[in-house]
């Protein structure tokens, strides 16, 4: 009664870079439009006159 299974060390540690990968992707991607300087197109793609008050 006091076996411990073993094997499943491998697919924790593919999950554990597969996890790790995802959240640097994110962050990356966080960076990225962080630093963004978006345009605000018309209907017709055109850059919109922006009013300031």
């Amino acid at each position: 009664m006091a076996e411990t299974k073993k094997g499943g060390g491998p697919y924790l540690a593919m999950f554990g870079i597969i996890g790790l990968l995802f959240i640097t992707i994110l962050i990356v991607a966080y960076s990225f439009t962080r630093k963004a300087n978006p345009i605000m197109l018309d209907d017709h793609g055109k850059p919109q006159q922006t009013q300031h008050s």
